[in-house]
């Protein structure tokens, strides 16, 4: 049934079972605490989801274009469709593409290949975006409801009180894919495969979202506090920074590169060059400052475990 859900239908479908599950899960008049568990809840089974839904639509297109051609001592490093089979095989032999600066994606499968359930997938991404953005105001309104009570309601106010890197982060990807979304009605998408794999790093968000679980309604839980940061590092690694390597050296491959960086290097045209080494510089500062501030942390929490420990023994 997914597989032939067309973009639009999964887009309003995504946000109004959203919204839907926000309104049962939060009551009449719900307090900022209940509000914030719902977003993170609700967070947890979108990714959870979502990371499953793109892990079986890549597994699909590998094992199709798999099927599709067969390997041969001299054949393609990354198997295509039966189409694109020639051309596979000219791309593996040298990267140097069809007579340019950067390799002809033209017929490359990885970028040129289309899919109603990979344009269904990211419509329902960006349906959550949409209606977690108005969850991450509400949220907002609700702290400075707490703060200011008599204080008028404007953007600007809720904005004070929001998480603005979460809400912007948000918005931006939900424009990004709405624009997608444009040329998904032109018939003229890109990349699909491509953009399904970078909705992988929602895999790290159930594990962000156990961390907040254990130390907001959890805080005395000092050790499984621990292992849940050194699960959240490990799974923002892999997710956000690795991931972005894993992509391109699979892209290189196509083209006969043998690395992500000579790949990034000398096969990436600028706008793309850009884009993703902001996203891994951005992605590893993030997770540098979690380092930081796990290991800063640790010391202090492992005393205090220590010391409930014993009094618990006593």
């Amino acid at each position: 049934m997914v597989a032939t859900l067309p973009s639009d239908l999964a887009l309003v479908a995504s946000f109004a079972l959203y919204r839907l599950i926000h309104r049962f899960a939060e009551g009449p008049n719900p307090s900022l605490p209940r509000l914030s568990a719902v977003i993170r809840a609700t967070s947890t089974l979108h990714s959870s989801a979502t990371t499953i839904l793109a892990a079986y639509y890549l597994y699909r297109c590998r094992m199709r274009w798999a099927a599709a051609v067969s390997p041969s001592a001299d054949g393609p490093t990354m198997n295509f469709t039966a189409g694109d089979a020639a051309y596979a095989r000219q791309e593996s032999a040298g990267a140097a593409g069809l007579g340019g600066r950067y390799p002809d994606d033209s017929k490359n499968p990885l970028l040129q290949s289309r899919s109603t359930l990979g344009n269904a997938i990211t419509a329902i991404e960006c349906g959550y975006l949409l209606q977690d953005t108005i969850s991450l105001l509400r949220e907002a309104g609700a702290r400075r409801h707490l703060a200011q009570p008599r204080s008028q309601s404007t953007l600007r106010s809720l904005l004070q009180y929001a998480d603005k890197t979460l809400l912007f982060h948000h918005v931006g990807i939900a424009l990004a894919l709405l624009v997608l979304h444009f040329y998904v009605h032109l018939d003229r998408e890109r990349g699909i495969y491509i953009i399904v794999q970078f909705l992988l790093m929602n895999s790290s968000t159930p594990i962000l979202n156990l961390r907040w679980w254990l130390r907001t309604y959890h805080p005395s839980y000092r050790l499984l506090g621990l292992g849940a940061d050194f699960a959240f590092i490990a799974a923002f690694y892999l997710a956000r920074i690795w991931l972005v390597g894993w992509i391109i050296r699979g892209y290189g491959k196509s083209h006969g590169y043998e690395s992500a960086w000579k790949m990034y290097v000398e096969g990436m045209r600028l706008p793309c060059q850009l884009g993703t080494g902001a996203l891994w510089v951005a992605n590893s500062a993030w997770w540098a400052l979690l380092v930081m501030s796990v290991v800063k942390r640790m010391p202090a929490d492992l005393a205090r475990a220590g010391r409930e420990m014993h009094i618990k023994k006593g």
